[in-house]
């Protein structure tokens, strides 16, 4: 059975389809967004949240230390790191730091029902299978996987697998970087403490 798309979802994903279509007609030398990896500064970006709006990346994260979780509500491990990161975005200070969800989901709903289901405080978006932003800007296909941006975009930090974001010494990583704006060395920084995540599901 079909589900029936919001009014607002609709004409969100009718923009960005038209937009796709102009774009690919107005010139033959408009390049596609390049890959971010560490060092870098993230390309702006326009995310499709799950109520339907869409944000530009540049404003949304502007002067914040981002926390970019990429998830998939098939994803076990995605889902026991959750109420981590829900406890990391209510204790960072809102002025300085930013929690952001991205999933790869490609049913809407079940991104909606879950995020009702855990009452998710911080701001979450939607990339349909990660086709648009996950696999081809973030080289995304592990989840979860997380994405540590500086207060002037630039990539700082990637974690793959489940990860304790709320603990002590993950705080402290947090707030250096937001002092600092450093890439920090392996030895130093969250990602050495990486455990791995899970593959995307094939679209069925």
């Amino acid at each position: 059975m079909m589900h029936k798309k919001h009014p607002y979802m609709r004409f969100a994903l009718l923009i960005l389809a038209v937009g796709s279509l102009l774009g690919a007609c107005s010139s033959e030398t408009e390049k596609p967004i390049a890959a971010v990896s560490i060092g870098n500064t993230l390309p702006t970006i326009q995310l499709l949240s799950t109520s339907g709006e869409i944000a530009d990346s540049k404003t949304l994260f502007k002067n914040k230390v981002v926390i970019l979780n990429l998830w998939a509500t098939w994803c076990p491990p995605c889902r026991k790191e959750m109420p981590d990161l829900i406890r990391l975005s209510e204790l960072l200070p809102k002025d300085k730091f930013l929690v952001v969800g991205l999933s790869i989901d490609n049913n809407l709903e079940d991104v909606q029902s879950y995020m009702s289901e855990m009452n998710i405080p911080f701001p979450m978006f939607w990339d349909t299978g990660g086709q648009k932003i996950a696999s081809p800007i973030l080289k995304s296909f592990r989840y979860p996987e997380t994405f540590i941006f500086n207060r002037k975009g630039v990539l700082v930090e990637k974690v793959t697998g489940i990860f304790p974001w709320a603990s002590p010494e993950v705080i402290a990583i947090l707030e250096e970087i937001q002092r600092t704006d450093k890439v920090l060395k392996p030895a130093k920084g969250i990602s050495a403490l990486s455990t791995g995540g899970l593959k995307p599901k094939s679209s069925s």
